[in-house]
């Protein structure tokens, strides 16, 4: 049965003060590492409630996340570059479908692989990322990506180009982030936005397991509820794909280790990384918008 929540806890899409409780939490002692792009700690997450009203998951007793990403570091991250790179290079085949050029900037932008690419490709490219480590990743190789969040007084629109990445299921006010994006871009400028889709078949098969259930993620979206979002955010959404991501086979083989029992489980053998795998499992819901 739905629920009233305590005071400051509404749903953060519609603000209904009734929800349920899907799960709960399975969180033990949090650090940094557990905040890290490549975290594989799937199932754990904080208490998820599903707002009665609209339908968005959420989990409202999460902690602050913010600390825990500046101080993140991620090695990994970094090693599965190459791999991230093909990933923002098929983002930008969406993008240039309706921008060719122009100011870009990446909000959550990692270690600036998208930034990286676009600036490629003939954009001018900016990125903003609140971890301290990649930030000085992305400046070590010379790309313009600000230490912070949206808004930043470094980051002046109009952007023609606003990109949020597997970005949004961090936040815990996603319409101010949409709002945030809205307010710097063009009047003909295109935004896209990347989340994983809680109602995905992959989602429903995996159950608890699914692999995007992890303490990092606090706003589980479908499509339903992301395209909701955008319009309480003043956007419209124009577009949308199911997109895909590219792995070494050894990081994939790691990953679908998880899913085994511990006393079976194995190390991948070093042959797999150096083979890379395009991987789709329709789980992921891309849109693009624009203003409304």
């Amino acid at each position: 049965m739905p629920s009233a929540l305590p005071s400051g806890t509404e749903c953060w899409l519609c603000g209904s003060s009734k929800s349920r409780l899907l799960r709960p939490s399975s969180l033990s002692d949090l650090g940094a590492e557990n905040f890290r792009i490549t975290d594989s700690s799937y199932g754990t997450t904080a208490a998820i409630y599903e707002c009665a009203e609209c339908g968005f998951f959420y989990c409202p007793d999460s902690p602050d996340v913010l600390p825990f990403y500046q101080n993140m570091s991620d090695d990994e991250y970094e090693r599965t570059r190459p791999e991230r790179m093909i990933q923002a290079r098929e983002l930008l085949r969406v993008i240039r479908k309706f921008k060719n050029s122009g100011r870009l900037l990446d909000v959550g932008a990692g270690s600036g692989i998208l930034v990286e690419a676009a600036k490629a490709e003939g954009f001018l490219a900016q990125g903003v990322e609140p971890s301290n480590w990649l930030q000085t990743q992305a400046a070590k190789r010379g790309l313009d990506v600000v230490l912070g969040v949206l808004p930043d007084d470094k980051l002046k629109g109009p952007y023609d180009v606003v990109a949020a990445v597997d970005v949004i299921e961090h936040v815990n006010n996603p319409i101010d982030l949409l709002r945030n994006i809205e307010a710097v871009l063009a009047p003909d400028g295109i935004g896209i936005v990347v989340t994983p889709d809680v109602k995905s078949v992959a989602a429903r098969l995996l159950g608890k397991r699914w692999w995007h259930y992890r303490p990092a993620h606090i706003s589980y979206f479908s499509n339903r509820t992301l395209l909701l979002a955008l319009r309480n955010a003043g956007l419209r959404p124009i577009g949308a794909i199911r997109p895909g991501w590219y792995f070494p086979a050894s990081y994939l083989f790691d990953r679908a280790m998880q899913y085994v029992p511990p006393f079976l489980r194995m190390r991948a053998p070093r042959s797999l990384a150096r083979l890379t795998v395009p991987l789709n499992l329709f789980d992921s819901i891309l849109v693009v918008f624009r203003k409304a």
